[in-house]
């Protein structure tokens, strides 16, 4: 058989044009086949026609699955990761809300992730300042720009790949403790809280992309207390917004504060309590400073004092 002797597709039986095949591994598949393949699927070199075939019908049923996806969170900028917390499932696609589910993207479920992890990749560029004949030159010591790309690689227990990259950022991210670093950083952590359930089983933890920051820190640190775009989580326990107990003080408005209600704290009153041998004695029932802390109204974040919002700039509402 000559080199440029027509080809047929052996999936749908097709004429395979020229430059349209897409060799398997015992045959030939056309590129319109191909592209209904998975798009984190790279074995198809080693793939034979019944396995191809087996994928494909894989891809169908997906379209029906897709059909009933409804994401309630959304993360990311470049790629996107769209969750599903009724269905606990979620998707990857590079398509904006809108056009997403035109690519067929695989619907994964929650309980198929084994792994989650934030990727920082580093890029520095020097900088160079003027020579006395107009070139350039290092600076003494160098001195660098650098710029961050911030990625997830999901781990996934599926027969046709195993792992899922997807890009947050859509331009480069610079300097290291930035607002803009912190909340990439923020928007990766409530990534892998939904994604591996962050041990709640089965809970979704925080959605939403852009979440609010507390002077540049991402807030809460994954115990997320509201939903996508600030809106309440109804999935979430409400126990105080999630927090952990802090080894015997109850969370007071959801900041982790001691309540300082008599329970659990040294009363003083003469029962059973070390009276400090009459010195320095303290009322059963402290007052509490009152806190200063406000939630902006623009942008949700929570800011410990001050009359502006330390995220978005606006004026504190009296």
């Amino acid at each position: 058989m000559g080199l440029f002797d027509k080809k047929y597709c052996d999936i749908c039986g097709d004429k395979i044009g020229l430059l349209g095949n897409r060799k398997l591994e015992d045959g030939n598949m056309c590129k319109d086949c191909a592209k209904k393949l998975s798009p984190f699927f790279s074995d198809r070199r080693s793939s034979t026609v019944g396995e191809i075939k087996q994928q494909l019908a894989y891809r169908e049923q997906n379209k029906q699955i897709l059909a009933g996806f409804s994401p309630m969170f959304t993360f990311g900028e470049d790629d996107k990761i769209y969750i599903d917390p009724m269905k606990q499932s979620f998707v990857v696609s590079s398509r904006n809300p809108g056009s997403w589910s035109d690519e067929n993207p695989d619907v994964i479920p929650l309980s198929s992730v084994t792994g989650c992890n934030l990727r920082v990749d580093e890029d520095r560029e020097e900088i160079y300042t003027q020579g006395k004949d107009g070139e350039e030159v290092s600076y003494n010591p160098p001195r660098y720009k650098f710029t961050y790309d911030f990625y997830i690689d999901i781990k996934v227990n599926n027969p046709y790949f195993d792992e899922i990259t997807a890009k947050l950022n859509d331009s480069d991210v610079e300097g290291m403790g930035t607002m803009e670093y912190n909340r990439y950083q923020q928007m990766a952590q409530q990534v892998i809280n939904n994604l591996t359930q962050n041990g709640n089983a089965g809970m979704p933890m925080t959605g939403g992309y852009n979440q609010p920051m507390n002077n540049g820190m991402p807030m809460n640190q994954g115990y997320a207390p509201a939903g996508a775009y600030g809106q309440p989580n109804p999935y979430a326990q409400q126990n105080a917004y999630n927090q952990p107990m802090n080894q015997g003080y109850a969370p007071a408005n959801g900041y982790n504060q001691p309540m300082n209600n008599g329970y659990n704290q040294p009363m003083n009153n003469g029962y059973n309590q070390p009276m400090n041998q009459g010195y320095n004695q303290q009322p059963a029932y402290s007052q509490q400073p009152v806190s200063q802390a406000w939630v902006c109204p623009a942008c949700n974040a929570t800011n410990e004092s001050g009359a502006f919002c330390a995220c978005c700039g606006t004026p504190r509402q009296r």
